[in-house]
């Protein structure tokens, strides 16, 4: 079945054990997998993964959904989607950002380092205006931006602007 599945609850079921796949993979270990929507048989990734306990995974968590907050705080990181309301699903502001990483902190008080990964677009010609961006996401916590310039995919020279930003270099 080629297909597209939409509906919320099965695609949360397919993530779930497609993280538990690449999890086990990374280990270096044999394994096997049945699940409801994969099967693999009998599999060995040699070699595993260097990074320990498995290379960082930064999973999408639907704020404030505590089913899928509860899933991304079991990983690595957290790229925040504010769902509800009229827009469906946004990223989240930095006053929302600064209200996860509570939770964040509540519900992992004594754990290892955890990302909140928010993206957008800077200047790369202008590192003032870039920082003017950039800043209040830093304030509220989070701890990675990505330069996500989505809107130059359905410019013609979209390219090349992708291009030219990768050139100039990260916000200083």
């Amino acid at each position: 079945n080629t297909r597209e599945v939409t509906d919320l609850r099965t695609r949360a079921e397919m993530l779930d054990e497609s993280l538990e796949i690449l999890t086990r993979a990374w280990s270096g270990e044999p394994f096997a997998f049945a699940g409801t929507h994969y099967q693999i048989s009998e599999m060995h990734q040699q070699p595993g993964s260097y990074q320990q306990p498995r290379i960082p995974i930064w999973v999408v968590g639907a704020w404030p959904h505590e089913k899928s907050m509860r899933r991304a705080l079991r990983y690595d990181g957290l790229v925040p989607s504010v769902v509800g309301g009229e827009s469906g699903a946004r990223q989240a502001t930095p006053e929302e950002v600064r209200e996860i990483r509570g939770y964040i902190q509540a519900q992992r008080p004594n754990a290892s380092p955890f990302d909140i990964v928010v993206e957008g677009e800077t200047p790369g010609d202008d590192p003032v205006a870039a920082g003017a961006i950039v800043r209040p996401w830093i304030e509220a916590g989070a701890t990675w931006w990505i330069e996500a310039m989505w809107s130059s995919m359905d410019r013609p020279d979209g390219l090349a602007a992708v291009t030219k930003r990768l050139h100039e270099g990260p916000v200083g």
